[in-house]
């Protein structure tokens, strides 16, 4: 009886209500709804003494993994983009999974993951704060094209690659058609357009406070940078820009220079104060100014507001290559700048137009997903305050909704990984299927799938159905890599061991592995990269240099993980 007078009745209202006072979040309703027994007649739930006790239970953890989610939070404000990045993105995986767990009311795997993810994101903080005091400024995040770096002021341009780190007095600039995105160990994120050149004047970590002193130099074309809340904080931020000095207090502003000429600056958060010619003024929030050199600043003035798009929703579904963008007109606009680029963040592939009236024909859409904003230019230049993003999915008109899968050129891949992440997007309101099962599928016709990968291969058969029968699927295939594979290979002279006993005056190599290998070469006091052709062919040539040692290390470079190394002695 006692057990019975413990036991928690309620009606499908209340459900909420249920959730957050067993385990204190509105969000754990499916557990609720898995524990509990459903009376199909009144549509009432019975809640035992068992039961709550286990959502009770439950609750503990999910405070930690909440509490856990903040501290996380902070830490990718702190530098773990830079300093953790392989850490950042499984912590980021097992929280996904997490949420997941939750929403298909599977509490077991909901706790199992959720202390793999506090234990993910203790390693973070660990690391961070092992490295902080490294002196590594930046890391490019992103390039499209022709991007080059400089080591030092006296240092020569060379092709710049994802990963590579900047410093003090380091320089990077971007080709015609190229873009590059910084990442900065403090929380900036610059976005370098077309053209564009900067450097890293001088940049100092004070140990002691863990302010930044900061000096970047716009020499010419355009950038936007975004500062995290504590960067605002931390950063003793100094920008130069033409003949003006600035002094940023800003979570996000945009500039311009040509040739030191003159520049212009918009601020959209926080202030700047910008100084040339001994004068200074203060732009608050949607403020800019113009600088020519030998004058003072203007008098600022107010930026243009957002262009709005004529949607209800900021995503919509097209059939076409061909879409006209139609915006509310921005009075005093003196023309309009739209952007569109695979990514949502802008940072690769971005295409600027620019439009004179409040419309622009898009053509040659893909079939898959691009985002749009648009800014008003007034008649002096300066760029405007971003329109929201808007998202456009092209699909095929009556044909098979289309299956998108983000980074999946084709439909094999290789990987060093026991388990892949797989993300995907198809039409909204399509239900998919992974392998004859029923899969959630988000709002927005995204899906995310965790594999695990076994030998010799992993198939994935993702089927999906429109609303109007329309029927399509793909099968994804998933071969481990074999590190004896990566390391059959044929050398130019005999092989004693660790030994290679040359005789020409080259030591050649070359091999068969794998697509998306990057193989770093490090021959005596020198090291190259080389990588891997779509067929997984590569080769190198090297003089010889008798008594030096000679390594050869293969990474996955998609997977982000190290295949093997191996060294020898040239004689």
């Amino acid at each position: 009886m006692a057990a019975q007078k413990r036991i928690v009745q309620f009606d499908a209202q209340r459900l909420i209500e249920m959730s957050v006072k067993f385990t204190g979040d509105s969000a754990c309703w499916p557990l609720v709804v898995i524990l509990a027994q459903h009376n199909n007649t009144d549509n009432t739930f019975q809640l035992n003494a068992a039961g709550q006790k286990k959502l009770q239970s439950f609750g503990v953890v999910h405070k930690q993994v909440l509490q856990t989610r903040l501290a996380l939070s902070q830490q990718i404000k702190s530098g773990a983009k830079v300093f953790a990045t392989e850490e950042l993105d499984s912590a980021t995986a097992l929280n996904h999974r997490y949420d997941t767990y939750i929403v298909n009311g599977n509490m077991d795997d909901a706790q199992h993951i959720a202390q793999q993810f506090i234990k993910s994101v203790r390693t973070i903080e660990k690391l961070i704060a092992d490295n902080r005091t490294e002196n590594i400024d930046a890391k490019l995040a992103q390039k499209t094209n022709i991007v080059d770096k400089r080591r030092g002021l006296l240092g020569g341009w060379q092709t710049a690659y994802i990963g590579d780190l900047f410093a003090a007095y380091d320089g990077l600039r971007t080709g015609l058609a190229s873009m590059a995105q910084l990442y900065f160990s403090d929380g900036v994120d610059v976005i370098v357009d077309p053209s564009t050149t900067i450097i890293i004047r001088s940049s100092k970590k004070d140990k002691l406070d863990q302010t930044v002193k900061r000096n970047i130099a716009l020499t010419n074309g355009s950038l936007l940078a975004k500062l995290s809340e504590k960067a605002k904080e931390i950063n003793k931020f100094a920008f130069i820009a033409g003949s003006s000095e600035s002094m940023v207090h800003s979570g996000k502003f945009w500039a311009n220079t040509t040739q030191e000429q003159s520049a212009k600056l918009s601020n959209y958060d926080g202030t700047i104060d910008v100084s040339a010619s001994n004068i200074k003024v203060t732009l608050n929030q949607n403020q800019g100014t113009i600088i020519v050199k030998g004058k003072a600043p203007m008098p600022p003035v107010n930026l243009l507001p957002s262009p709005q798009l004529a949607w209800e929703r900021t995503d919509t579904v097209v059939y076409s290559q061909k879409f006209l963008l139609h915006w509310s007109p921005i009075p005093d606009a003196a023309q309009y700048q739209v952007e569109v680029s695979p990514s949502k963040i802008f940072n690769r592939d971005t295409k600027h137009f620019i439009a004179k009236a409040a419309d622009l024909q898009l053509t040659g859409l893909p079939l898959a997903s691009v985002y749009v904003r648009i800014q008003a230019i007034d008649s002096h230049g300066l760029r405007g305050v971003d329109s929201p993003v808007y998202s456009i999915l092209r699909v095929k008109e009556m044909q098979p909704p289309a299956i998108q899968i983000e980074g999946w050129d084709l439909d094999r891949k290789y990987s060093m990984l026991d388990a892949v992440v797989i993300h995907g997007k198809t039409k909204p309101d399509a239900a998919v299927t992974v392998d004859g099962k029923p899969h959630k599928v988000d709002a927005d016709g995204t899906f995310t799938l965790h594999v695990a990968v076994s030998k010799p291969e992993t198939r994935v058969n993702i089927a999906v159905t429109d609303q109007s029968g329309n029927k399509n699927s793909r099968t994804l295939s998933i071969v481990p890599m074999d590190p004896a594979k990566v390391f059959n290979i044929a050398w130019n002279c005999r092989v004693d061991g660790d030994t290679l006993q040359t005789q020409g005056e080259t030591v050649d190599a070359h091999g068969t592995a794998y697509p998306g290998i990057k193989i770093t070469v490090a021959y005596g006091d020198q090291q190259t990269v080389v990588r891997t052709s779509p067929q997984g062919d590569w080769a190198v040539s090297l003089k010889v240099l008798k008594g030096a040692s000679l390594q050869l290390t293969f990474d996955a470079v998609d997977d982000q993980k190290t295949i093997g190394t191996k060294s020898w002695i040239v004689q």
